[in-house]
């Protein structure tokens, strides 16, 4: 069997770790909390990813969102496989292409292969989001130093804390009472980061396709990436995210119903294409 060939079968297995992730791992999440999410969003994961503030996590909070925290600190730690699974099966299904003589599909390869330190790094951030509601820095019994009125993030650390930090960090510990505005807007950057390469990557897929003449299985990959653009244009919208979200499951289902359309191909010469019209 040609390398090609290993790499479509590759990409089924992984597959099938794509969806083992969400369907048996992850589960429903349990009640919400008090607060209510942010409008439009039903996803507990989607609504805490796509925070554009404090008041965006407020459902977090509070013995209420226990359950819920302790479910999300549950799925975060699953999670830091799921991109291998995802994101692998779209690098070595654009890795078969590339065996095949589309050469272009190269970039696929580096588009999803960069997909899995960047859904990382947003692991990470949501992480530490999540240990401070859990474990608020700032109690009740603390008491504003120097006069103030207000206690503020440099109360709240301990002697010492900031002896090597960088001046922006010693300037957020005067300005707030919590790290969560920041790392709520280090979040937006580090999942839009993951989320323009899934998009980028899906386009570049309907591209692929479209040129191989298989302009059918083209259309889930380029509405799974237009969607992505549509939730950035929209602002994180709820209603917008929500409705990415189930067109992404296409989007990915197409890796394996293209693999299995190759393999069943016999490998062409360099260059040429191998799809018909009706596929």
């Amino acid at each position: 069997m040609t390398l090609s060939r290993w790499a479509f079968v590759a990409t089924l297995v992984l597959t099938l770790a794509t969806l083992a992730f969400p369907l048996a791992l992850f589960g429903s999440p349990p009640n919400l909390g008090s607060a209510p999410m942010a409008p439009g969003f039903q996803t507990p994961i989607l609504a805490l990813e796509f925070a554009e503030d404090i008041d965006d996590i407020a459902f977090l909070s509070g013995d209420d969102a226990a359950a819920l925290r302790a479910w999300l600190v549950d799925v975060q730690f699953k999670d830091w496989f799921f991109p291998v699974a995802y994101a692998g099966m779209a690098a070595v299904f654009f890795l078969g292409m590339a065996l095949r003589g589309r050469f272009l599909a190269v970039i696929g390869i580096g588009l999803a292969l960069a997909t899995i330190p960047a859904d990382w790094q947003e692991n990470a951030t949501i992480n530490d989001i999540l240990a401070e509601i859990e474990n608020p820095l700032c109690g009740e019994d603390i008491e504003p130093a120097d006069g103030r009125d207000d206690v503020v993030l440099r109360d709240c650390l301990p002697r010492g804390y900031f002896d090597e930090a960088s001046a922006e960090a010693e300037l957020v510990s005067y300005a707030f009472d919590t790290f969560l505005p920041v790392r709520i807007e280090m979040l937006r950057i580090d999942t839009w980061i993951k989320w323009g390469l899934i998009a980028a990557y899906a386009a570049w897929l309907a591209a692929m396709l479209w040129m191989d003449r298989r302009r059918i299985l083209a259309i889930p990959a380029a509405l799974g990436a237009l969607s992505i653009a549509a939730t950035w244009i929209s602002g994180s919208n709820g209603h917008v995210a929500e409705l990415m979200g189930i067109l992404l499951i296409p989007m990915m289902l197409t890796f394996p119903v293209a693999a299995v359309m190759y393999l069943r191909d016999k490998p062409a010469k360099t260059g040429t294409p191998t799809g018909e019209d009706s596929a």
